[in-house]
Protein backbone atom coordinates (compact mmCIF):
# COMPACT_ATOMS: atom_id res chain seq x y z
CA UNK A 1 0.00 0.00 0.00
CA UNK A 2 2.81 2.39 0.90
CA UNK A 3 4.50 1.81 -2.47
CA UNK A 4 1.33 2.62 -4.40
CA UNK A 5 0.91 5.87 -2.49
CA UNK A 6 4.52 6.87 -3.25
CA UNK A 7 4.02 6.15 -6.95
CA UNK A 8 0.81 8.17 -7.03
CA UNK A 9 2.56 11.09 -5.32
CA UNK A 10 5.45 10.97 -7.83
CA UNK A 11 3.01 10.96 -10.75
CA UNK A 12 1.10 13.87 -9.25
CA UNK A 13 4.36 15.85 -8.82
CA UNK A 14 5.28 15.23 -12.51
CA UNK A 15 1.82 16.31 -13.56
CA UNK A 16 2.03 19.51 -11.56
CA UNK A 17 5.52 20.27 -12.91
CA UNK A 18 4.38 19.80 -16.53
CA UNK A 19 0.93 21.27 -15.95
CA UNK A 20 -0.74 18.06 -17.22
CA UNK A 21 -3.57 16.18 -15.46
CA UNK A 22 -2.34 13.11 -13.49
CA UNK A 23 -4.56 10.69 -15.46
CA UNK A 24 -2.71 11.37 -18.74
CA UNK A 25 0.68 10.67 -17.13
CA UNK A 26 -0.61 7.31 -15.82
CA UNK A 27 -1.86 6.30 -19.30
CA UNK A 28 1.53 7.01 -20.88
CA UNK A 29 3.28 4.79 -18.33
CA UNK A 30 0.94 1.87 -19.12
CA UNK A 31 1.42 2.23 -22.90
CA UNK A 32 5.23 1.91 -22.62
CA UNK A 33 5.01 -1.53 -20.95
CA UNK A 34 2.75 -3.20 -23.59
CA UNK A 35 5.28 -3.66 -26.49
CA UNK A 36 7.62 -5.69 -24.24
CA UNK A 37 4.98 -8.42 -23.87
CA UNK A 38 4.44 -8.59 -27.66
CA UNK A 39 8.15 -9.19 -28.33
CA UNK A 40 8.18 -12.11 -25.88
CA UNK A 41 5.14 -13.61 -27.62
CA UNK A 42 6.86 -13.38 -31.04
CA UNK A 43 9.94 -15.21 -29.76
CA UNK A 44 7.75 -18.06 -28.46
CA UNK A 45 6.02 -18.35 -31.86
CA UNK A 46 9.38 -18.61 -33.66
CA UNK A 47 10.46 -21.43 -31.36
CA UNK A 48 7.24 -23.34 -32.05
CA UNK A 49 7.75 -23.11 -35.85
CA UNK A 50 11.26 -24.53 -35.58
CA UNK A 51 10.05 -27.51 -33.53
CA UNK A 52 7.35 -28.42 -36.13
CA UNK A 53 9.74 -28.40 -39.13
CA UNK A 54 11.41 -31.76 -38.36
CA UNK A 55 9.81 -34.65 -40.35
CA UNK A 56 9.56 -38.07 -38.75
CA UNK A 57 9.63 -41.11 -41.04
CA UNK A 58 7.06 -43.85 -40.48
CA UNK A 59 8.06 -47.29 -39.18
CA UNK A 60 7.37 -49.00 -42.53
CA UNK A 61 7.68 -47.50 -46.03
CA UNK A 62 4.37 -46.70 -47.68
CA UNK A 63 4.07 -47.97 -51.28
CA UNK A 64 0.92 -47.21 -53.22
CA UNK A 65 -0.32 -49.27 -56.16
CA UNK A 66 0.14 -47.61 -59.57
CA UNK A 67 -3.12 -46.57 -61.24
CA UNK A 68 -1.98 -47.95 -64.59
CA UNK A 69 -2.31 -51.67 -63.96
CA UNK A 70 -1.11 -52.86 -67.39
CA UNK A 71 2.40 -51.36 -67.31
CA UNK A 72 2.72 -51.26 -63.52
CA UNK A 73 4.63 -47.99 -63.87
CA UNK A 74 4.48 -45.11 -61.39
CA UNK A 75 3.64 -41.62 -62.61
CA UNK A 76 5.62 -38.70 -61.19
CA UNK A 77 2.80 -37.83 -58.82
CA UNK A 78 2.56 -41.41 -57.56
CA UNK A 79 6.33 -41.53 -57.04
CA UNK A 80 6.20 -38.34 -54.99
CA UNK A 81 3.31 -39.81 -52.96
CA UNK A 82 5.51 -42.82 -52.14
CA UNK A 83 8.41 -40.57 -51.15
CA UNK A 84 6.01 -38.47 -49.07
CA UNK A 85 4.75 -41.53 -47.17
CA UNK A 86 8.15 -43.21 -46.77
CA UNK A 87 10.32 -40.27 -45.73
CA UNK A 88 7.88 -38.45 -43.46
CA UNK A 89 7.50 -35.23 -45.45
CA UNK A 90 4.36 -33.19 -44.88
CA UNK A 91 3.68 -32.00 -48.45
CA UNK A 92 4.23 -33.22 -52.00
CA UNK A 93 6.34 -30.15 -52.76
CA UNK A 94 8.83 -31.14 -50.04
CA UNK A 95 9.05 -34.65 -51.53
CA UNK A 96 9.55 -33.13 -55.00
CA UNK A 97 12.37 -30.87 -53.72
CA UNK A 98 14.04 -33.83 -52.05
CA UNK A 99 13.87 -35.91 -55.25
CA UNK A 100 15.15 -33.05 -57.42
CA UNK A 101 18.07 -32.51 -55.05
CA UNK A 102 18.94 -36.21 -55.01
CA UNK A 103 18.72 -36.47 -58.82
CA UNK A 104 20.99 -33.42 -59.15
CA UNK A 105 23.51 -35.01 -56.78
CA UNK A 106 23.56 -38.23 -58.83
CA UNK A 107 23.95 -36.34 -62.12
CA UNK A 108 26.81 -34.11 -60.97
CA UNK A 109 28.72 -36.94 -59.30
CA UNK A 110 28.46 -39.17 -62.40
CA UNK A 111 29.42 -36.25 -64.65
CA UNK A 112 32.61 -35.75 -62.63
CA UNK A 113 33.43 -39.45 -63.03
CA UNK A 114 32.68 -40.65 -59.50
CA UNK A 115 31.22 -44.06 -58.71
CA UNK A 116 28.12 -43.72 -56.61
CA UNK A 117 27.25 -46.53 -54.21
CA UNK A 118 23.66 -46.55 -53.00
CA UNK A 119 23.63 -48.69 -49.83
CA UNK A 120 21.22 -51.60 -50.10
CA UNK A 121 20.54 -50.94 -53.81
CA UNK A 122 23.60 -50.97 -56.03
CA UNK A 123 26.36 -49.03 -57.71
CA UNK A 124 26.04 -46.36 -60.41
CA UNK A 125 29.04 -45.60 -62.59
CA UNK A 126 29.97 -44.28 -66.03
CA UNK A 127 31.68 -46.76 -68.36
CA UNK A 128 33.03 -46.17 -71.85
CA UNK A 129 32.24 -48.64 -74.61
CA UNK A 130 34.79 -49.36 -77.36
CA UNK A 131 34.17 -48.48 -80.97
CA UNK A 132 33.01 -51.47 -83.00
CA UNK A 133 31.68 -52.54 -86.33
CA UNK A 134 27.98 -53.40 -86.63
CA UNK A 135 25.65 -54.32 -89.46
CA UNK A 136 22.62 -52.56 -90.86
CA UNK A 137 19.84 -55.18 -90.53
CA UNK A 138 18.02 -54.10 -93.72
CA UNK A 139 20.94 -53.89 -96.15
CA UNK A 140 23.59 -55.94 -94.37
CA UNK A 141 26.15 -53.16 -94.88
CA UNK A 142 28.83 -52.71 -92.24
CA UNK A 143 28.52 -49.65 -89.98
CA UNK A 144 31.18 -48.20 -87.67
CA UNK A 145 29.67 -47.61 -84.20
CA UNK A 146 31.76 -45.00 -82.32
CA UNK A 147 32.91 -45.29 -78.69
CA UNK A 148 30.66 -43.59 -76.14
CA UNK A 149 29.94 -43.28 -72.44
CA UNK A 150 27.12 -45.21 -70.76
CA UNK A 151 25.66 -45.14 -67.28
CA UNK A 152 25.75 -48.59 -65.71
CA UNK A 153 23.82 -49.79 -62.68
CA UNK A 154 25.13 -52.87 -60.90
CA UNK A 155 22.68 -54.23 -58.30
CA UNK A 156 24.02 -55.41 -54.95
CA UNK A 157 23.46 -58.94 -53.71
CA UNK A 158 20.97 -57.73 -51.07
CA UNK A 159 18.75 -56.19 -53.78
CA UNK A 160 18.96 -59.29 -55.96
CA UNK A 161 17.98 -61.54 -53.04
CA UNK A 162 15.05 -59.27 -52.11
CA UNK A 163 13.64 -58.97 -55.62
CA UNK A 164 14.50 -62.21 -57.40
Amino acid sequence: MAIKKNVKKAIAKKAVAKKVPAKKVVKKAVVKKAPVKKVVAKKEAIVKVVKKAVPTPPARPVVITPKNGTTKQFTQGELFECILGSCGFTTKSEARKFYEGFAGLVQTSLKKGYKLVLPGLGKLQVKTSKSRIGRNPMTGAEIKIPARKKVRFTPLKALKDAVL
